[in-house]
């Protein structure tokens, strides 16, 4: 895993706002050139992966999409549009996540070696900047179960 990135391991598309349908669905809703955060949550393991981007805009909306692996070429994406309380909940809900506080790197309990686990990355971007990044492969920040509950994989 070390020469290849996570994206490349499991041929995940470009992030979110690289990524020509989504970058439509971004002009449906007039927030192109809107400044923006950009959170992509990766998870994936034994030849499945999910990927969930959550953008905020300054204006206040957010903005969920899902892409799923084991998913039907009909039906490739989920999205989620949050205005108001609803997207004030979202925001809440990622700050209280503390990302910005977490290790780089998540490594499982010495002594224990986990055969085809679960590889995870976070990573965070602000207006298409890389602000940080994290990762691990079976081990976990202690937030886990809030992190896949905000970015919908459970």
């Amino acid at each position: 895993m070390k020469d290849k990135t996570f994206r490349a391991l499991y041929h995940i598309p470009p992030s979110f706002v690289e990524h020509p349908l989504q970058k439509r669905v971004l002009q449906a809703v007039g927030r192109t050139q809107e400044s923006m955060v950009e959170v992509i949550f990766r998870v994936g393991g034994f030849g499945t992966y999910d990927v969930s981007t959550i953008t905020f805009f300054e204006r206040g909306t957010v903005l969920r999409h899902i892409e799923r692996s084991d998913r039907a070429i009909t039906e490739p994406f989920e999205f989620e549009y949050y205005e108001g309380e609803e997207a004030k909940q979202m925001r809440v809900a990622f700050h209280l996540l503390g990302t910005n506080w977490w290790p780089p790197v998540f490594e499982e309990l010495e002594g224990v070696r986990t055969l085809d686990g679960t590889q995870w990355s976070l990573s965070v971007y602000t207006n298409g900047t890389l602000i940080h990044e994290h990762h691990g492969s079976n081990a976990y920040p202690s937030e886990w179960e809030h992190v896949t509950r905000l970015f919908g994989i459970a």
